[in-house]
């Protein structure tokens, strides 16, 4: 009897870890959208050429707002960090930066606008050939994540063919013919990923920092106004979460064939977020390379649980 005791007291330890680990692990469920009509539309002719799209689909996108004007996309990481590009903020104000999100449509009235602590530029970042085009936002208050979005996932995966089903989100150009028309209601176009060096033939100024996407007949691509917004993939490995692969940061002209849309890579980037928002006091903890990420569902948490009181009874 005593031996059993031993026993059970031995294995308390560990199944209450692992409990903890699993609640931790539902409370940050990153790359999940909230609906599942996305998953029902992929065939959709996807922000030039793109479809009207709903926040639930993409429920990290935010705006980023300056005196009340869209000025750029961003993505939400976390409760307190946003990330955008930095060549959106140039010599600009960050206690006049705001954010809004859980919203697909900013025209709308009683919008809720969250205000931005602090900007972070990458120290490296060079406005004209758009190297290091990256930036974190700190938030003055934490989002609520469970109601008013998800954050998006990321990986240090950086081969391109790891990934599968690629689509950008934003509020800017969706109609470069027609005076730049700019969009109220958030827009998707899906686009594929191409290869570094085939990019580097038609768009030279790329460096190792970007990626490009687009479509082999152009007509569909991010424009102006979607600068800072996420481009995110699934795994071929895992279809089920999303990453955010690139952030959206220049191109000759948008739309165009031939000349793809050009993305910050955001998997050379992840070292550089972590020890930024540890710095602040907020740290940011990122995905490092697996296969599938293990998130236990609810039923597993109350079976770790009927086990603890079988080895405490």
């Amino acid at each position: 009897m005593r031996r059993w005791k031993g026993r059970r007291t031995g294995l308390l330890l560990p199944s209450a870890l692992l409990l903890f680990w699993a609640h931790s692990s539902l409370a940050w469920i990153c790359g999940q959208q909230l609906s599942a009509s996305f998953q029902q539309q992929n065939n959709v002719s996807a922000i030039v050429g793109g479809n009207p799209a709903d926040i639930l689909e993409f429920p990290w996108h935010v705006g980023i707002m300056h005196h009340g004007n869209l000025l750029c996309g961003g993505s939400i990481l976390s409760e307190w960090w946003v990330l955008s590009a930095s060549h959106c903020f140039d010599q600009m104000n960050d206690s006049n930066l705001e954010i809004i999100h859980g919203r697909d449509d900013f025209s709308t009235k009683n919008v809720k606008y969250q205000k931005v602590d602090k900007l972070i530029l990458h120290p490296k970042f060079d406005d004209w050939l758009l190297d290091n085009d990256i930036a974190l936002l700190l938030l003055k208050s934490p989002l609520n994540l469970s109601i008013n979005g998800t954050p998006i996932c990321t990986s240090e995966v950086s081969d391109l063919r790891a990934w599968k089903n690629c689509w950008v989100t934003g509020w800017g150009v969706t109609n470069i013919s027609k005076v730049n028309i700019q969009s109220t209601k958030l827009q998707k176009v899906q686009v594929d990923l191409y290869r570094w060096d085939w990019c580097t033939i038609v768009l030279p100024l790329l460096t190792k920092n970007m990626l490009c996407a687009g479509t082999q007949d152009g007509g569909k691509d991010a424009c102006q106004g979607d600068s800072g917004g996420a481009l995110v993939c699934n795994k071929k490995r895992n279809i089920a979460t999303w990453y955010q692969v690139g952030i959206v940061s220049w191109g000759m002209g948008c739309g165009k064939k031939n000349l793809p849309g050009v993305y910050t890579k955001v998997s050379r980037y992840l070292k550089w977020i972590s020890k930024q928002t540890a710095k602040e006091g907020k740290p940011y903890m990122y995905e490092q390379d697996s296969a599938c990420p293990l998130v236990l569902s609810r039923w597993a948490i109350l079976f770790l649980y009927f086990v603890m009181f079988l080895l405490s009874w």
